[in-house]
C-alpha cells in the first residue's frame, strides 16, 4: 500500500511537471538549430523525474503550493540534464544510449552536445534567477561546492586512480547525487518559505536520498541490462570505477543502502504524518533493488 501510495504520487507530479515543461519550451522564444533541438531531445526523453518531484514535496512539506515550485522543478531538471549530457561525452563516461536512445553527441555530434548542456544549464537561471536565496542555494549546489565538484571528484575515480576506499565514495555521491537532491527538495521548500529547521532536516534527508540512489545504480549496473535500464549496463567496470559493489559486494551494497534509508528517514521524524509522502518516496527508491 506504501509503494503504491509513492508509484501514484510521483506519476502525478510527472504529469504536472511535463505540462509545465511543454509550456516553458513551446513559449521560448528563441530556438536556434541544431542546438535547441538537442536540448529538447535531452530534456524531453522522458525518465523518472526525481528531482521535480522533490520539488514539489518540499513545497508541500512547507506549506506551499506546487505552482510556487515549478520554477525549481524546471530549474533542477535542466541542470541534471546539462549534467547528462555533459556526463556522456567521450571525455567523461564516453557512453552510447541514455533512457533507451542514443545519447546527445552521438544524435547531434560533441560540439552541439556541449553547447546543447551549456544552454540548459543557463535555461535553469533563467527560470530561478529572481529568486534570490533559492537561486543562489541551487547554484551552489550545482557547482564546485556540489554536482561539479562531485563530477571533479568522480573523474579521479575513473581507472582505480586517486580512490581512498568507502569514505572516498561517500564523499563523491553526497556532492554529485546527494547535492542536486538538496537543490530540488529543499529549494522547493525555500521558495515556499520553509525555516531553517525544516530546511536542515530536509538537507539531511535528501544527502541520504542521494547515496542511497547512487548504492542502487551501483547495484542495478551490475545487475540489470541495457534494456532495463535504458543505458549501457557494466559502464562502471568498464571504465575501471571503484563502486559501493566492487568495494562491499552485492549483500554489502545493499546493507549499507538500507542502514542509509534509515538515517534519512530518522531525519524527518520529528515532522510525524507530514513526512509521511517524503517516507513512502524514499522507500520506494529503495526498492529498485530486492
Amino acid at each position: 500500500m506504501t509503494e503504491r501510495r509513492a508509484v501514484n504520487n510521483l506519476s502525478l507530479y510527472k504529469e504536472r511537471f511535463e505540462r509545465v515543461l511543454s509550456d516553458y519550451l513551446q513559449a521560448y522564444p528563441v530556438k536556434f538549430s541544431p542546438v535547441w533541438d538537442a536540448m529538447v531531445y535531452a530534456v524531453c526523453a522522458g525518465g523518472k523525474r526525481v528531482r521535480p518531484a522533490l520539488a514539489y514535496m518540499g513545497a508541500k512539506i512547507a506549506g506551499g503550493s506546487m505552482e510556487r515550485a515549478d520554477k525549481v522543478a524546471l530549474g533542477v531538471e535542466f541542470i541534471h540534464n546539462y549534467s547528462l549530457i555533459h556526463d556522456d561525452l567521450p571525455c567523461m563516461d564516453d557512453d552510447d544510449l541514455r533512457r533507451g536512445r542514443p545519447t546527445v553527441h552521438k544524435a547531434f555530434g560533441e560540439g552541439t552536445a556541449v553547447l546543447a548542456g551549456d544552454a540548459l544549464l543557463n535555461l535553469a537561471f533563467e527560470c530561478v534567477g529572481g529568486e534570490g536565496e533559492t537561486a543562489k542555494y541551487i547554484a551552489k549546489q550545482s557547482g564546485m561546492c556540489g554536482m561539479a565538484g562531485g563530477q571533479c571528484l568522480d573523474l579521479a575515480n575513473t581507472g582505480n586512480a586517486g580512490v581512498q576506499g568507502e569514505e572516498w565514495l561517500d564523499k563523491i555521491n553526497s556532492l554529485k547525487t546527494s547535492a542536486l537532491f538538496k537543490a530540488a527538495l529543499a529549494g522547493g521548500a525555500m521558495i515556499c518559505g520553509a525555516d531553517g529547521e525544516l530546511i536542515c532536516a530536509l538537507e539531511e534527508y535528501a544527502d541520504c536520498l542521494g547515496k542511497v540512489f547512487q548504492i542502487v545504480d551501483d547495484i542495478l549496473d551490475v545487475q540489470s541490462s541495457a534494456e532495463v535500464l535504458g543505458k549501457s549496463a557494466g559502464q562502471d567496470e568498464k571504465n575501471g570505477k571503484v563502486t559501493y559493489v566492487s568495494l562491499l559486494g552485492l549483500d554489502g551494497a545493499k546493507q549499507k543502502a538500507r542502514a542509509i534509508n534509515d538515517e534519512g528517514k530518522a531525519a524527518l521524524e520529528k515532522f510525524g504524518a507530514a513526512a509521511g509522502e517524503l517516507i513512502d518516496f524514499a522507500d520506494l527508491l529503495l526498492g529498485r533493488v530486492k
